[in-house]
């Protein structure tokens, strides 16, 4: 409020031919000044906060006073970050960019999946297609066909085009300080506590749509096909934009809360003449937090015949993480099947095998040799990596640990969400050695000795044997015994499953000794060869 406050004096400072007496009317002979503009600038301005979207509107149309005070911070709640359909409601964009004001404004630009599909319009569906369309099929006359028909196509013509990458490029060389790409299907809650104000912050041109389809892009759920790649298409339109724009992006967020759905290895492919324009976008980047499907499909392609790697084909990804050195935060959930092995675990393995100057013994990780691997070590350190998050994931045991340790010296919070490790078969655990009751009490006692972590947040951990024959791909069950520190949960079935923790440096220690003792895999099969593994009865009576 005081920088407010501070810019919305210095402007009519600055305006030295707005006449004093602005704002002023006359009662007969006597001129009449408003109280309300008789007020502080700072007064004026807190009032204005209590106003809704509409009040605030109508009291910056009274006069011109009232719209210099109330300027700065009217820009700064409206249009600082701003979310826009990929339709002709682009335009909005470019005349933001346009405007001398308000273009310095925007520092954070949202592009929504709001996907638009020409036979929602259908009345029903019949055949092998009825489940796909289901939720997306609205009752009968309920949309009007023929402009469902039209923005469809405009929207594919956009992407499909490289008409998008052109407009998003005019308006980024106009908008000097966005340092933040958002790419999101979902909708967050509305950065505004202006009373009336909107709940949710939804893509400019919602409104529009609604008034002219029918079609509502306010609720919680995706309106994009597991089978579409708009968002690769859109990811990868943004991304050059950016690179050809100069801009030099502190985050990137791409959240698809659609299930199975991700960007694959071609949203990340970036052409030779844009290698180092992209560099310099992505050299002061601090936050990358990605939807990843760890599967290769040409751009463009709508074919979903086969999603797998040719020998030669990397996952591009990893190819972009080279750009990143400055990296703070970090988090990455893999969605779908994954068709590459152990997805980017494996690849941070590598790297610091090569960076202690250990050969990758003719390892690939899908198409990346030894020599592209190296360069990436060289390039990539993530010395600076405080926040690393991944969620929905396996890997073996060795290659976690080993990318945790690497990072001691930065980490400062983690989080593992439904991430599994795999043992072999002649891994200690599976001889009953008491040091290695399981692969994640070890990791946790390896951790406890020399990372210096100060939150912790793990969540359904799996486990991973290659001969049980267990149910969901061998995947065991892990569990925590009930404990006085941090927060726990549990599932319906009682078995706490989730468990985090935050404190000083040497108050993680001990924690992490604590759930280094108190983690345990349930599996009565593996239990005959092990005694750290135990039954779900056992962990309930103890947990009583």
């Amino acid at each position: 409020m005081a920088d407010h406050t501070k810019a919305a004096r210095s402007i009519i400072t600055a305006r030295s031919e707005v006449p004093t007496d602005m704002g002023s009317t006359h009662v007969g002979t006597e001129p009449y000044i408003s109280p309300l503009l008789g007020l502080p600038c700072e007064l004026l301005v807190h009032t204005a906060s209590y106003l809704s979207p509409e009040d605030l509107f109508s009291l910056r149309l009274t006069c011109r006073r009232a719209e210099i005070f109330l300027f700065d911070s009217f820009s700064e709640e409206f249009f600082s970050d701003r979310r826009f359909m990929v339709t002709e409601c682009l335009g909005c964009l470019i005349n933001i960019s346009k405007h001398p004001n308000l273009s310095r404004r925007l520092s954070k630009l949202t592009i929504g999946l709001d996907r638009i599909y020409s036979f929602n319009a259908l009345p029903s569906v019949r055949g092998r297609d009825r489940n796909l369309l289901r939720d997306n099929v609205p009752a009968r006359g309920k949309y009007r066909a023929e402009d469902l028909e039209e923005l469809a196509v405009e929207q594919n013509w956009l992407v499909g085009s490289g008409q998008l990458q052109l407009l998003l490029g005019e308006a980024l060389n106009r908008l000097p300080n966005i340092v933040e790409l958002v790419i999101r299907d979902n909708h967050v809650p509305g950065g505004s506590l202006r009373p009336g104000s909107s709940q949710v912050a939804v893509s400019y041109g919602t409104a529009q749509i609604l008034q002219r389809t029918g079609i509502r892009f306010v609720g919680d759920e995706s309106h994009l096909l597991s089978q579409d790649q708009f968002p690769d298409m859109i990811f990868a339109a943004s991304l050059l934009a950016a690179a050809r724009s100069g801009k030099r992006l502190k985050s990137i967020t791409v959240d698809i809360r659609k299930k199975d759905m991700g960007l694959s290895s071609s949203a990340f492919a970036i052409p030779k003449s844009l290698a180092e324009p992209l560099r310099l976008t992505l050299q002061d980047l601090r936050s990358l937090d990605l939807s990843v499907s760890f599967t290769y499909v040409s751009l463009g392609s709508f074919t979903t015949s086969s999603l797998g790697f040719l020998p030669w084909q990397p996952h591009y990804l990893f190819k972009l993480l080279e750009y990143t050195p400055n990296l703070v935060r970090l988090r990455v959930e893999s969605k779908g099947a994954s068709l590459l092995k152990d997805e980017i675990i494996g690849w941070l393995a590598h790297l610091v095998d090569l960076r202690r100057g250990k050969k990758a013994q003719g390892l690939r990780v899908q198409g990346v040799m030894d020599a592209s691997l190296d360069r990436l070590a060289q390039a990539q350190r993530f010395q600076m990596l405080q926040h690393l998050e991944l969620e929905n994931m396996a890997a073996p045991a060795s290659s976690l640990s080993k990318v945790l340790l690497h990072l001691t010296g930065s980490l400062r919070k983690l989080c593992l969400r439904m991430v599994g490790v795999s043992v072999v078969s002649d891994d200690d655990e599976l001889d009953n050695n008491p040091r290695s009751p399981n692969a994640w009490t070890s990791m946790f006692r390896d951790m406890s000795e020399s990372i210096s972590l100060e939150e912790i947040q793990v969540s359904s951990l799996g486990h991973h044997t290659p001969s049980c024959s267990t149910k969901d791909n061998n995947r065991h069950q892990v569990a925590f015994l009930k404990s006085k520190t941090g927060v726990q949960s549990s599932l319906e079935n009682g078995l706490l499953d989730s468990w985090s923790h935050a404190g000083s440096i040497p108050a993680m220690k001990s924690f992490l000794q604590e759930i280094a003792e108190k983690t345990v895999v349930i599996c009565t099969n593996c239990k005959q060869r092990n005694s750290g593994y135990r039954t779900c009865e056992d962990i309930l009576d103890e947990n009583l």
